[in-house]
């Protein structure tokens, strides 16, 4: 209970002249001296009296609030004949009179003669912040005036009762959260301690987007009544019904990203429930696809239920830095720009704090197959011809049957993608494909369709068509085309102060600016986590502005109160640049290297160029099969499935993926960056084992290099480890050339390892920098297995089937044309296609090696040494060679 406690009858005459003097500054509305904390206490929180050096409760780390103890003797004993109403005018007068301020004595007197203001404790003291603050507090220190109507406002329970719209705005102004909370320095004497009831922290946001809305969902159910969001979207419109959604012409995003269980398991129940529908579509490890529309979607239904009715405010309009300024927005003490990648947020406040990492080049092709129709191939096999090589990307949904095909472009390329009118393609205004019958597909006109479309025969039209078949889809099947620029960037610092002067609807001196989502960084999108780390960011905003909120900490509105939040935005930048884009980007991503590379594609034979992709692709297999959080069963066949597909590709296209190499999916190992106040216990302890493992590793590493490196025992039993790993029949004995090259006394030799790389048909290149690099000799399936293979119990194998992959077989699941279109066959999810085909065993490696055919002549600086060593064989700091594509 907000009152209570010991009361005392008032003093009377100069005894309580001199009492409340001593209490008050030498004007009600002067600011007073920086703030004095006393020492913390375990006081109970209801009203009680004592000195600063006995209770020593310090109001900076509890919800408390400190009043000199005349305050109380004003204030009179309790009297059933006097109303709240009547003490509380002859309280305030008592207090103004005491302070000498001749001006603000009569404008009280003419507020308490003014029958309208005095039916009410609310309504008087709507009066006192509109006639004397004018609705705004010149500092964040506090006065005695407003000392005072405080008090007054927790002596008649306002708070327990805020009904009206008047009462609420009263709290939220008197117990404004980015107000100190006693004054300072706290005067002498007796104090009287009593619960703070911090009024509402105002969010803004501008950018409805699944990070906005996230940041909005977050802040609600985090802030319990005590955080009101405002979200601002110009694509929205109100329906006849008066709800907030989107027009049926809206261009909207079509693309199907993978959200990470680690983050969505971070919302609560409810939302995770409105974000999935009950459905989540599994399909990478640990992560389920879903398609960015249906996140917008369901994240904006799920906002205007009735838990957040009065925190959540969509406002179906967008919002310019001038309108800001001129204050469309209203009082607000937090501006959150979730406004995408070109965000004006960022570009107005964050100017000069920008940092460009890098570029790519993209081309998005739009699919439709239907939900009946699904995907054409199987998820599984999607993921394996995308992670053996980066020219081609797959983020697709199996339950609709929609999502996108991506394929990085070189310079020259980028520049080719326009429509028949010459105009750019983009989200804005996308381009088309003809029907088979020549016409144009409706919504577009014969200005908008493809340009490269229309010369069947260019190398260029070839490799995009090329895309559509290692995936199965069709041309009919395009609903647009774009071409999309991927910069990787990010701010330096991810909390700023806004200024008075650009918003003059805010009532206090500044406000704070923070982004979030791709305002704050933008992300190379092969690896992806763009929508994750911008769902990451909104709970962890929400987390640190609540936890700052409940201990005082926004008194002020320091930079301090959301370090947290900065310094999460920084390493969350670290862990997705440096651990993820930037690997992606040395390795083919950047136009300049993707350009160099697809020339040196031309000599490059095509047998070397097929068994260097199946060789990639079926590694790749063989390790994610592998993990417990794989959610399929093993793909029957799959380096015979593999080839098919790629048989039906150009000769020059097989080069190019090739050459663009498997995804460096070791460069983007390690703990993820989480924000820890929401992790869950289970997932506090994953995480930590997660760093454990690569501290541990990392110890080995440094005990190796002073010597004590890994004997051949030890290598051998951790090698018979890993042969074993496997006990189905269907992933078979690991093919891994790392683990074939030599017996295992020889593993701990380098000179022996160079050799074994040499006598296989596999010579190791050494860079500039003395990286040994992996040839594409170590990858065909022939000198796989031709190697010297291990004694038992390491491998079984006979001489006789030493060439032939284990999921080999005479009877394959193809994919094949049937009477519900080109759906791939698999045993573990569709019925069995008509009639097997006979496979011919592996050609054997040609003698021709892919790292000598790239090392002709290098790019620039260090991109090809860079790339090299992300993709190929290199040597460890300890002398171990490390496989890194077959990661």
């Amino acid at each position: 209970m907000l009152g209570g406690g010991k009361t005392l009858a008032p003093p009377s005459g100069t005894r309580l002249r001199d009492r409340l003097s001593a209490s008050f500054s030498s004007s009600p509305f002067s600011s007073p001296p920086p703030s004095v904390q006393l020492t913390p206490s375990s006081t109970p929180l209801a009203e009680t009296s004592g000195s600063p050096s006995s209770n020593g409760a310090n109001p900076q780390e509890e919800d408390v609030i400190l009043f000199p103890k005349v305050y109380q003797d004003a204030w009179g004993a309790e009297d059933v004949s006097r109303s709240d109403i009547d003490r509380a005018r002859i309280f305030l007068l008592r207090i103004v009179s005491m302070s000498g301020d001749t001006t603000a004595i009569d404008k009280l007197r003419a507020i308490l003669a003014d029958p309208s203001y005095n039916r009410t404790v609310p309504a008087l003291a709507y009066a006192v912040q509109t006639l004397l603050y004018r609705n705004r507090h010149a500092s964040f220190t506090v006065t005695p005036l407003l000392q005072a109507v405080r008090y007054m406002l927790l002596k008649a329970r306002v708070p327990e009762n805020p009904y009206t719209d008047r009462a609420r705005a009263v709290l939220d102004f008197f117990f404004d959260p980015a107000l100190q909370r006693n004054l300072s320095p706290l005067p002498p004497g007796e104090l009287i301690r009593m619960l703070y009831p911090s009024g509402r922290l105002k969010v803004c946001i501008i950018g409805g987007g699944p990070t906005g809305l996230a940041s909005a969902i977050s802040l609600a159910e985090r802030g319990r009544g005590k955080v009101e969001v405002h979200v601002w979207e110009r694509r929205w419109i109100i329906t006849p019904e008066g709800k907030v959604d989107y027009p049926a012409t809206a261009k909207r995003r079509d693309q199907v990203v993978t959200l990470q269980d680690t983050v969505t398991n971070l919302l609560s129940p409810r939302s995770y429930e409105a974000l999935f529908a009950g459905r989540p579509e599994r399909v990478w490890p640990g992560s389920a696809n879903i398609q960015i529309r249906k996140v917008e979607d369901r994240f904006l239904k799920h906002c205007q239920t009735e838990a957040f009715s009065g925190l959540i405010h969509l406002h179906a309009e967008g919002v310019t830095r001038e309108e800001l300024a001129a204050g469309k927005c209203g009082d607000f003490h937090v501006l959150l720009g979730t406004d995408g990648a070109a965000s004006w947020v960022r570009k107005s406040y964050f100017d000069g704090y920008e940092t460009e990492r890098g570029k790519s080049y993209a081309l998005g092709l739009a699919f439709d197959r239907g939900a009946r129709n699904g995907l054409p191939w199987s998820q599984p096999l999607n993921m394996f011809l995308t992670l053996g090589q980066t020219r081609y990307l797959l983020n697709a949904s199996d339950h609709d049957g929609r999502g996108y095909l991506n394929m990085q472009l070189t310079e020259e390329e980028w520049h080719k993608m326009v429509s028949v009118d010459g105009q750019p393609i983009h989200f804005g205004r996308p381009a088309c494909l003809r029907r088979p019958d020549g016409s144009i597909p409706e919504g577009f006109d014969e200005g908008r369709v493809f340009a490269p479309s229309e010369d069947r025969n260019s190398p260029l039209w070839k490799a995009i068509e090329d895309g559509l078949k290692l995936f199965g889809f069709k041309e009919s099947e395009v609903i647009n085309v774009v071409r999309i620029p991927i910069v990787v960037q990010a701010v330096r610092e991810g909390v700023h102060m806004l200024p008075l002067s650009d918003s003059s609807s805010v009532t206090r001196p500044h406000a704070l600016v923070a982004v979030a989502g791709d305002a704050a960084m933008t992300v190379h999108f092969w690896p992806g986590r763009g929508l994750n780390s911008g769902i990451k960011a909104g709970i962890a905003l929400g987390d640190e502005i609540c936890h700052a909120l409940r201990g005082g900490k926004f008194a002020g509105l320091e930079l301090k109160a959301m370090k947290e939040y900065n310094d999460f935005i920084m390493k969350l930048q670290n862990r997705e640049h440096d651990k993820r884009s930037i690997p992606i980007l040395n390795l083919s991503g950047s136009p300049e290297m993707l350009g160099w590379l697809l020339d040196k594609a031309r000599s490059v034979p095509d047998e070397v160029a097929i068994e260097w992709l199946v060789g990639a692709m079926v590694q790749l297999a063989s390790r994610l099969e592998q993990r417990r959080d794989w959610h399929f069963p093993p793909e029957a066949n799959i380096e015979p499935q593999i080839r098919i597909v790629l048989r039906q590709l150009h000769s020059q296209t097989l080069r190019e993926m090739a050459v663009s190499f498997p995804w460096p999916t070791r460069e983007m190992t390690g703990a993820e960056v989480l924000p820890i106040r929401s992790t869950k216990p289970m997932e506090k302890v994953a995480w930590l084992e997660s760093v454990w493992k690569l501290l541990d590793r990392d110890s080995r590493k440094k005990d190796a290099s002073r010597g004590a490196s890994p004997g051949p025992a030890n290598l051998y039993e951790n090698m018979r480890m890993n042969a074993q790993r496997s006990k189905s029949p269907m992933r078979g004995r690991d093919l891994s050339p790392q683990r074939s090259l030599s017996p295992p006394g020889e593993m701990g030799n380098m000179a022996a390892q160079m050799e074994g790389l040499r006598m296989n048909g596999g010579l190791g290149i050494t860079n500039s920098s003395g990286t040994v690099q992996r040839s594409a000799g170590t990858l065909s399936r022939r000198s796989a297995v031709k190697e010297r293979v291990l004694p038992s119990p390491l491998s079984s194998v006979s001489s006789n089937d030493h060439w032939r992959h284990p999921n080999l077989s005479q009877n394959l699941d193809v994919p094949c044309m049937g009477g519900n279109g080109d759906r791939y066959q698999s045993p573990a999810r569709r019925s069995r296609s008509p009639g097997p085909i006979t496979v011919s065993p592996v050609s054997p490696d040609p003698a021709i090696n892919l790292t000598r055919m790239l090392s002709v002549k290098r790019p620039p600086g260090s991109m090809f040494s860079d790339a090299m060593a992300l993709a190929l064989f290199r040597v460890d700091d300890d002398g171990r060679i490390q496989d890194v594509a077959a990661r």
